[in-house]
């Protein structure tokens, strides 16, 4: 029964990990991972039986079997551990290990609870799955109840455009604007940087709504926090960007006749389209946007699944995959980068005859690791110097989308953000240093493309002297809409801070 119960715990944390991000993991992950947990733990087995005579050495074995397997199927995701010091996560693992090794002696003592033991992290790991497998069933699709010139937002209306250009929401992952850079990352520039002076007019004090990204455009769509805190109460914030759930935004585009898109070139935001968004483009690319598209390549955590993400990188697998004909199947061979995954929808896009919106999300320049140390120098600097290089890719991005709207839709309004900073504040807490913590989390670039575009509604002079990702997008509408507001009541510029409880006041956290 050690081995039964050695193999249910390992299989509870691998079910740990599955529920909390279920759409990242695509079927060809399930498949080829569930094949390689068979045959990892069945190994497993048969080194522990080699030592099934001594028993302490037994014992010992299957425990450091299971904390392993722990290890690399949830701890290594999961920042409560990740962000301990390196001597804590060591403490940890023997803790860990001390108290399996207890666990086996008791087993091999108590054959009764040898005997429950398996049966109660059976049925937990069944519930887990169950519950995740019921909230991926479809919900019933119900028919819009709004009244006319309103949205499912109480605070947010529809307003009708004046004009109808093409229009780009496009946020990249931890870009930030130069003061931010200078302040916590000692960059007087960076690649993009330069891009982006060039061609887009910068908003001053730009802050995102949320953070990290699912709540950052989400709250976007939902243009109004307290629409948004309702969200998060019932368990919908996260189904705006896939369409199951109505969003403000949207709703407001397609109230003018808009057909709107959101994309992103993996399954982050999940793998089904909802009925409120016309499009909802993902890649369907196999292994390249699956469970391991944000797992490292370095470090103890390029095993993790049990290395199954390394493996799948190897020239091995690769020539494996080749011989039974699986590369296309697998997106082995996806060399399509996230802009030109865009830029293939934009132009589909252009050829329908209707205006255009569309809500996509890059990931670059990228932010800290979830191993990422806030207290170490060489982390720091490990750090600065990737996003530095990095911010070539991101530049090269922007390039791209420039070169598109300029060629081939120059009345088109794009509307470039970051989703959220580069998180050096890892760990911390507003209460050690609110400054940093507000800034490095939620400071944010905001741009426009052409610059001269809606620059009247966004130069207006008001009584706040911050802008957020929501209020920017305000601005674009009052833009399109002739100076129409689409918010029937201010609420103020206040982001629910979850980790806190608190609100965030913007204005008392300007950073120039």
């Amino acid at each position: 029964m050690k081995y039964i119960f050695t193999l249910l715990l390992s299989a509870l944390f691998a079910a740990l990990t599955y529920a909390s991000a279920p759409d990242e993991f695509n079927a060809y992950d399930l498949g080829l991972l569930g094949s390689l947990l068979l045959v990892v733990f069945g190994a497993e087995i048969l080194i522990a039986r080699i030592f099934v005579r001594y028993q302490f050495i037994h014992n010992a074995m299957l425990a450091g079997f299971a904390t392993l397997n722990i290890l690399f199927l949830n701890l290594a995701l999961n920042n409560d551990f990740t962000l301990l010091p390196k001597y804590g996560q060591i403490l940890a693992l023997l803790v860990a290990l001390f108290i399996l090794i207890t666990f086996m002696k008791i087993l091999d003592e108590n054959p009764r609870l040898a005997r429950i033991l398996p049966i109660v992290l059976a049925f937990a790991t069944t519930g887990i799955l169950a519950q995740v497998f019921l909230e991926a069933a479809p919900v019933p699709v119900q028919k819009s109840l709004i009244e006319p010139g309103k949205t499912s937002a109480k605070n947010i209306r529809s307003v009708e455009f004046k004009i109808k250009p093409n229009v780009y929401f496009i946020s990249f992952d931890s870009m930030i604007p130069k003061p931010l850079l200078q302040k916590h990352l000692s960059l007087e520039t960076t690649a993009y940087h330069e891009v982006l002076h060039t061609h887009f007019r910068r908003i001053n004090n730009f802050f995102a709504v949320g953070f990290p990204t699912r709540p950052s455009l989400n709250g976007l769509l939902a243009l109004d926090a307290e629409h948004y805190s309702e969200a998060t109460r019932n368990g919908t914030a996260k189904q705006f960007f896939p369409g199951l759930t109505p969003s403000p935004l949207l709703e407001i585009f397609k109230h003018n006749g808009y057909e709107t898109t959101t994309l992103f070139h993996g399954r982050y935001f999940g793998n089904d389209k909802g009925p409120h968004v016309d499009n909802y483009q993902i890649s369907d690319k196999g292994l390249k946007h699956g469970a391991c598209e944000f797992i490292p390549t370095e470090g103890f955590r390029m095993l993790t699944f049990m290395g199954y993400c390394f493996l799948t990188r190897t020239e091995i697998f690769r020539s494996i995959v080749e011989r039974f004909g699986l590369t296309d199947t697998l997106g082995i061979n996806d060399k399509l980068t996230t802009t030109e995954f865009l830029m293939t929808h934009m132009r589909a896009g252009l050829r329908k005859g209707i205006p255009q919106f569309f809500f996509s999300y890059i990931i670059s320049p990228g932010h800290t690791p979830g191993s990422f140390d806030p207290n170490s120098e060489s982390d720091l600097e490990e750090y600065r110097q990737y996003y530095f290089k990095e911010s070539k890719n991101t530049a090269k991005h922007i390039n791209t989308i420039v070169a598109f709207i300029t060629e081939e839709d120059p009345d088109a309004i794009v509307y470039l953000f970051g989703d959220h900073g580069p998180w050096l504040s890892r760990g911390g807490t507003m209460e050690k240093n609110d400054v940093f913590f507000v800034q490095d989390r939620f400071g944010v670039y905001g741009g426009i493309y052409p610059p001269d575009r809606c620059s009247e509604f966004f130069s207006k002079p008001d009584n706040r002297k911050f802008i957020t990702t929501v209020q920017g997008a305000l601005k674009i509408i009052e833009c399109l809409s002739d100076g129409k507001t689409a918010v029937s009541k201010f609420e103020g510029g206040r982001s629910p801070n979850s980790e806190t409880r608190n609100s965030i006041r913007y204005e008392d956290y300007l950073y120039e």
